[in-house]
């Protein structure tokens, strides 16, 4: 059985991605099913990648805008409510490694501070890693 990963509301919807699913999905106030859509592909380096594992998101104030943890792609990627991708607020560029969930402070409908919990179990070889990251924009 896959679990629930994250879900949070936005326009009176709630949104949900499930563990292993490449999909945010939404629902209305009733429950009922309204529509889903993939996560964009990782762009950075020579070609694009897919999405290595979704794991956590968060709205952004009253943008419409959603920021989706990519937890083994190592980004936090920017897409719309209705699934339109707006690109790469961090990247592992930018430190960040194994997010997994994501929390955004706005002032005037523009990102001033992120808050990103990283973790990764140390599994292939790699050390354990924890941590919470702030980043101002």
């Amino acid at each position: 059985m896959k679990r629930n990963v994250c879900n949070c509301l936005l326009k009176m919807m709630t949104m949900l991605m499930l563990y292993g699913n490449l999909h945010v999905q939404m629902f209305d106030q009733t429950g009922t099913f309204q529509r889903q859509f993939t996560v964009p592909s990782c762009r950075s380096g020579a070609e694009p990648r897919p999405t290595a594992r979704p794991y956590g998101l968060c709205v952004i104030g009253n943008t419409g805008v959603i920021a989706v943890c990519d937890r083994d792609g190592h980004r936090i990627v920017l897409m719309t409510y209705d699934g339109a991708d707006s690109g790469d607020l961090l990247t592992e560029h930018d430190g960040l490694q194994y997010p997994c969930d994501v929390a955004v402070a706005v002032t005037d409908n523009a990102v001033n501070l992120v808050a990103v919990i990283e973790s990764s179990s140390g599994l292939l070889g790699n050390e354990p890693h924890h941590a919470v990251k702030l980043f101002a924009i």
